[in-house]
């Protein structure tokens, strides 16, 4: 009997075991079932990606011309030493040894690395290789099998500085980028715009990258090619630029801080446009290093900022041009109605000095205009009052974007009542007004709305579209301004180069027609406490158009710290204007020395 329990003690153990080996089995029938036949098609691209590797073959970017056809941005081809991230153990160590190996730097190899993240297939270890460093990787493949040569297009800039702000720069997609829609479908480590042009017409711009399929041994050593599809270039762009005029502007515009923007007043064109001081694309395109960014960044004279779209400034006594044309069209004055200028005005309660301590007695609106008289345009003002004339300035597109076709453009500011309740929680004061008249206050202005102001007068009444890239239709809006009243100022501009403060623009056989303008940077009183400090004197604007008669080009020149419009931007657009109408004989006035010039000459 006891021996019969036993027997049925380890007959249960069996069966217990029987049943765990029959359950094992089947879950390794089932692993396998499942291995074999569900993740078949997994396993076997995973099998395949370990004797191949994909490699992006990127696709040029189109090239961009002049309207006349001349480079202005082209590609070159160039050796990219990259690391493999798909095989590699410990990515840091190999980019070192790779670095070693190319003579690098143990930084320059960090850098390369810092914010590249597991989206990153490959990282560019040496961007623009030379032709010995292309040899040294091939030499240590046994070595490194991770590290390889790739054939890319570089983007180049022959014009160097030339055009720069408009052309802009290009770089690898940033994280940020590659999140936003706009970049939907962009691989990492593509090629992007990143500034002017190039960014704004990016998607136009780029092509369709390719790719190729290389055979890989057991360690990651290519042996040979399974496939390939060959990229598919962008198409090339035409610009509105004219590369004789953007030239003439560069040189007349060298060694000035400022800008300067012309248009073809009837169709918005832009066929010029320099911000200076400016940079070299060209640093951009294989990578710049993190010293000459910084040391861009950190530069006073700020050459990365667009000073043509991004610059705000006051826009001085050339925003006479539009509290003359809301006088005329409201009815305020005629062109007949004069005022007194003794060198002063009262102003409730406040005294308001014009430029010329003695005043300019007298005038009309066309001398008001021509000699830039401050007391005239003050009681223009007052008659006007701060509604009209807010609304006149954003009718002729100043405080709001022009809409050019560049990234990041500024709406500069118009001030009025709202506003200033809204903003700063005050009251407006009729005294604000009159400061407002000359283009002073809170208005912020930039040159490529004033060249766009400008080109109003121009054209007999329309607002101009402003573009770059060529093909466009005009586009532009019908100020309803009575023909009278531009006609008035335009002839008022005429006397402004004749015989007024824009006397350093006029050109033998070509009729200019222009408003001076200085717009100050700080207090008259503090100015007068220190009249040699450089960099509070005041910027100086020239607002300009030719032939006066058949308008060509309506152009806006700013000269930071140029102390008066007449003094140093005349001259400049003076020689823009020269070189453009083929006026090569004409002698021009010598180089700006701002040490000579007159604060009192508009």
């Amino acid at each position: 009997m006891r021996i019969y329990e036993d027997l049925r003690g380890v007959q249960h153990r069996v069966d217990i075991l029987q049943s765990g080996v029959a359950l094992l089995v089947a879950l390794l029938l089932a692993e396998f079932w499942y291995l074999q036949v569900v993740r078949v098609g997994y396993y076997r691209s995973q099998a395949e990606n370990n004797h191949k590797r994909e490699v992006r073959l990127p696709a040029s970017r189109g090239p961009v011309f002049d309207r006349n056809g001349r480079i202005l941005v082209e590609n070159r081809s160039s050796f990219n030493i990259v690391l493999s991230t798909e095989h590699v153990k410990n990515l840091e160590q190999s980019a070192l040894q790779l670095a070693s190996f190319l003579g690098l730097g143990s930084e320059v190899a960090k850098q390369r690395l810092a914010g590249q993240g597991p989206r990153f297939r490959s990282v560019v270890v040496k961007a623009d290789a030379s032709e010995a460093d292309v040899a040294v990787v091939e030499a240590r493949r046994l070595e490194l099998p991770e590290a390889s040569v790739d054939v890319v297009p570089l983007r180049s800039y022959p014009l160097g500085t030339a055009a720069a702000h408009v052309l802009g720069r290009v770089g690898e997609a940033t994280e940020k980028q590659l999140q936003s829609s706009s970049f939907e479908g962009v691989e990492p480590g593509t090629i992007v715009g990143q500034a002017g042009v190039e960014a704004h017409y990016n998607r136009l711009l780029m092509g369709q990258d390719g790719y190729r399929r290389a055979i890989v041994n057991s360690r990651g050593v290519e042996v040979g090619e399974a496939e390939r599809q060959l990229p598919k270039d962008g198409p090339a762009a035409t610009l509105t630029l004219d590369g004789t005029l953007q030239a003439a502007m560069e040189e007349a515009m060298a060694g000035l801080s400022g800008s300067a923007v012309a248009l073809d007043p009837e169709t918005g064109e832009i066929l010029g446009m320099v911000s200076s001081p400016a940079y070299d694309p060209n640093l951009f395109s294989a990578g710049i290093d993190l010293g000459t960014w910084a040391s861009l960044v950190r530069d006073p004279q700020t050459p990365l900022i667009n000073r043509v779209i991004q610059g705000q400034y006051p826009a001085g006594s050339t925003f006479k041009l539009v509290t003359a044309l809301a006088a005329l069209q409201e009815g305020v004055i005629t062109p007949r109605t004069t005022f007194h200028c003794p060198g002063y005005l009262n102003v409730y309660g406040t005294l308001r000095r014009c430029h010329k301590a003695e005043g300019h007695g007298t005038l009309d609106l066309a001398h008001a205009i021509a000699l830039s008289c401050n007391v005239y345009f003050y009681q223009v003002g007052i008659r006007l009052e701060i509604e009209r004339i807010s609304r006149y300035a954003k009718m002729l597109g100043l405080g709001e974007l022009t809409g050019v076709d560049l990234p990041n453009e500024v709406s500069g500011l118009i001030p009025n009542p709202e506003w200033k309740l809204r903003v700063l929680k005050a009251p407006w004061f009729p005294g604000e007004t009159v400061s407002v008249a000359i283009g002073q206050g809170q208005v912020l202005v930039t040159p490529l709305q004033m060249a766009r102001l400008v080109a109003v007068v121009a054209n007999g009444g329309y607002l101009v579209n402003p573009h770059l890239l060529g093909g466009r239709a005009a586009d532009r809006v019908h100020l309803n301004l009575a023909p009278t009243t531009v006609e008035t100022v335009r002839e008022a501009m005429r006397a402004v180069v004749r015989e007024g403060t824009g006397r350093k623009a006029q050109l033998p056989g070509l009729e200019v027609a222009g408003k001076t303008g200085s717009s100050q940077v700080v207090a008259h009183e503090r100015l007068e406490r220190d009249k040699s400090a450089a960099e509070f004197q005041p910027h100086g604007w020239f607002l300009g158009f030719a032939p006066a008669d058949k308008p060509k080009i309506a152009m806006a020149v700013l000269v930071e710290h140029g102390r008066s419009g007449g003094e140093s931007a005349a001259p400049v657009a003076r020689r823009i204007l020269a070189r453009y109408f083929g006026l090569t004989g004409t002698p021009l006035p010598p180089a700006l020395d701002p040490s000579e010039t007159r604060a009192t000459d508009e």
